[in-house]
């Protein structure tokens, strides 16, 4: 009987609690290893502002820098997953993850690093659209922008393809900007991919200026 399962695929295993990004390409919605972290900032605390950032290896990063720079002025929780906008279990995790808390005022959402088997003008969008859509529902939605891949020149490409799709998707839904992809060209890569926490803390210092008048 031949061998029919696909070949194990090349990935990059981040320091981050070993999380990791998907170097090669693949056909279908599941990664070679598949991660979630998720993270719920003083959770007896009921009255502060909060905010949910939804993201990848990336947010997961950012996400400490943010809250060591705001303080107690709002409280940052988080879901960072491997899972592409297509994952069948996307959504299902990230519902259950939010049932876990008692309000979020702005959920960040900030995907399109892992899924390179989606198109960039069609499948990308229209699932980032769904998205969008859905946690608008649960409280105001801020898209983030992706950040650079400097090693790889067409995944690049890509990801400014995917940011320009994205920046229409939220305008479309009136959902706000924020830019990480242009201070990310300035920041120090470790792999191409991921950043040093001199790069986390610029990226989280643009988020925070950007939620800042939204939480007000």
């Amino acid at each position: 009987m031949p061998d029919l399962r696909p070949p194990i695929q090349e990935s990059i295993r981040v320091p981050m609690s070993d999380l990791t990004y998907q170097n090669n390409e693949t056909t279908v919605p599941l990664e070679t290893y598949e991660w979630d972290r998720t993270w719920w900032e003083h959770t007896e605390n009921k009255t502060a502002k909060r905010v949910f950032y939804l993201g990848d290896s990336i947010s997961w990063g950012i996400r400490p820098e943010m809250q060591a720079m705001v303080k107690t002025e709002f409280l940052v929780d988080a879901l960072a997953t491997s899972k592409a906008p297509d994952n069948p279990y996307l959504l299902p995790t990230l519902d259950l993850v939010l049932q876990q808390t008692n309000s979020v005022d702005i959920i960040l959402v900030n995907s399109g690093l892992h899924g390179w088997h989606l198109q960039d003008d069609t499948e990308y969008p229209t699932l980032l659209r769904a998205l969008l859509t859905q946690l608008k529902e649960h409280c105001p939605s801020v898209a983030v922008l992706l950040t650079t891949c400097v090693e790889n020149k067409e995944r690049n490409a890509r990801v400014i393809a995917r940011n320009k799709s994205a920046s229409k998707v939220a305008m479309e839904l009136g959902c706000p900007i924020v830019d990480l992809y242009t201070p990310s060209l300035q920041c120090i890569h470790t792999d191409g991919v991921h950043l040093n926490r001199e790069g986390y803390q610029t990226l989280a210092t643009v988020i925070v200026e950007a939620l800042r008048p939204l939480l007000k």
